[in-house]
């Protein structure tokens, strides 16, 4: 795997393109009438939040395996 140097026609277009691509802040977005207000918060989700952290997810999921394991285990040992 023969790895090749770059020419000078590929520097300068490298050079143009990270010219052309590059991240410009616009004085619009540094003025304070620019500014939105706060977007609200869909209080119909507020009730579920909780089931999408993770941790959360993964302690619930666990104690409903735990409790599937002991109904089975107790029915099966009965007979």
């Amino acid at each position: 795997m023969n790895n090749r140097r770059k020419t000078r026609k590929q520097k300068i277009a490298s050079s143009e393109r990270k010219v052309q691509n590059a991240f410009v802040v616009k004085e619009e977005w540094l003025s304070d009438s620019a500014k939105r207000p706060p977007e609200k918060v869909n209080s119909a989700f507020l009730g579920t939040n909780y089931l999408r952290q993770d941790l959360t997810k993964t302690f619930v999921l666990t104690m409903l395996v735990l409790a599937l394991e002991l109904a089975l285990w107790l029915y099966l040992s009965r007979q």
